[in-house]
């Protein structure tokens, strides 16, 4: 587990880097989320000690929320000027995400069926 620990705090600091280095608009840590998944994709899923360290940190992965709300409490007053576009960028988005997610779970499905069925 302390080498899985150490691979995600690696790919973390490269994903940092890489996004200064090109300027990217997209966070570090979601560069080393993206390395991490290509390499399970790679390798066919993750390792024992991977799976140990996602089993040991996901029950306290929520609070990683509270820095979010403090940060809503915080901007109430930009929120309350401009909460018809922060709802309606929710709905939305909201909506956006429910539809492609049942079109994907229906695209499966229908694969599946697909398959099974030859």
């Amino acid at each position: 587990m302390t080498r899985s620990a150490a691979i995600v705090l690696v790919l973390l600091i490269l994903g940092d880097v890489v996004a200064d280095h090109f300027s990217l608009p997209v966070p570090g840590a979601a560069l080393g989320l993206l390395a991490l998944a290509t390499a399970f994709a790679i390798r066919g899923g993750p390792d024992r000690g991977s799976e140990e360290l996602f089993d040991f940190a996901a029950p306290y992965f929520p609070l990683f929320f509270v820095p979010a709300a403090v940060g809503v409490v915080a901007s109430l007053d930009v929120l309350s000027a401009a909460w018809v576009h922060v709802l309606a960028a929710i709905v939305v988005g909201t909506t956006a995400t429910l539809l492609i997610t049942g079109l994907v779970f229906q695209g499966l499905l229908w694969r599946i069926a697909r398959e099974t069925a030859v």
